[in-house]
């Protein structure tokens, strides 16, 4: 039994009781008296799903699937079960297929994770061209991609592997970003541009960051190319175009084209949009998914 009221009047509208707080009076006349109602949690920030184009979060082994870029079509797969030693493929965009690279789990402190992990010798992770048939209007097979944005967690495995990838899309022909040095100064490239920036891009060794690289088409001499980090603007460029001339269904984690540049390296949650997320939008994801990384 609890004390519902005291004298008439309801007990969660009792702030003192002779004098004494009455969230610290344990009884009254030998009757317990309720704990205090605690207050309600702020709802978790939630990662921006319009023109996400693809998903992984393998973490959660129910969710390590892609995020269908037409609702109408079924793409997930648990890469977990998929996975094997070799490529995986079923002819259609949704699968990232794992070479060598396996599930491996990652604890730290507080920190307990199901992540992708890459020995930086012969692992790699990719979305090939898409093979037949493909559905209509499916933007992993547009060949001159020019607005776009990619976004993942990363963590070193010990020091980085300078000039190894964290990530290659279509190569040359593509967007690469990877380690400058062993610190991991960002370096990138985009065609035409030829971008190397390193000033402000370091992501450090053994702690897991919050890496995008947003691209925005403004007209036909100059793109916006933009670099964060843990949710903060950390280098672009604004001249220059941005000229793909390879199939931009394609790219790839931890290499450039499986034969080189490979990167040792934990991966955890992993997005790609069909659009320039704004600053506003970096920070929402940084902060939808920091605590689980230990960035909070």
């Amino acid at each position: 039994m609890s004390i519902s009221s005291i004298n008439g009047v309801a007990a969660s509208g009792i702030s003192t009781l002779n004098g004494l707080s009455y969230s610290l009076v344990s009884n009254y006349n030998g009757v317990v008296a309720p704990p205090p109602t605690p207050p309600t949690p702020p709802p978790l920030a939630t990662f921006v799903t319009s023109s996400l184009l693809t998903y992984w979060d393998p973490n959660d082994s129910g969710s390590r699937t892609v995020y269908p870029f037409d609702p109408a079509y079924s793409c997930s797969r648990d890469l977990a079960r998929n996975y094997t030693s070799s490529w995986y493929n079923d002819n259609n965009s949704g699968s990232l297929m794992l070479v060598g690279s396996v599930f491996r789990n990652f604890t730290s402190g507080s920190i307990n994770l199901t992540t992708i992990y890459f020995d930086g010798v012969n692992d790699a992770a990719a979305l090939r061209p898409i093979a037949s048939p493909a559905w209509a209007g499916d933007p992993n097979n547009i060949n001159t991609l020019k607005t776009f944005s990619y976004e993942g967690w990363f963590h070193s495995s010990g020091s980085w592997i300078a000039g190894g990838n964290w990530i290659s899309a279509a190569g040359n022909g593509g967007m690469r970003i990877r380690a400058n040095n062993t610190s991991g100064q960002i370096w990138t490239y985009t065609p035409q541009m030829a971008l190397a920036i390193t000033p402000g891009g370091t992501i450090g060794t053994n702690a897991w960051r919050h890496v995008v690289i947003t691209m925005q088409d403004i007209n036909t001499s100059n793109d916006r190319f933009r670099g964060y980090v843990d949710g903060v603007l950390v280098f672009q460029d604004l001249t220059g175009n941005y000229i793909p001339n390879y199939n931009f269904s394609e790219f790839m984690l931890g290499t450039f084209f499986f034969s080189s540049e490979f990167q040792r390296m934990y991966v955890g949650e992993f997005r790609r949009y069909n659009k320039e997320l704004t600053a506003a939008e970096v920070l929402q994801n940084f902060s939808s998914s920091a605590a689980r990384y230990g960035r909070l």
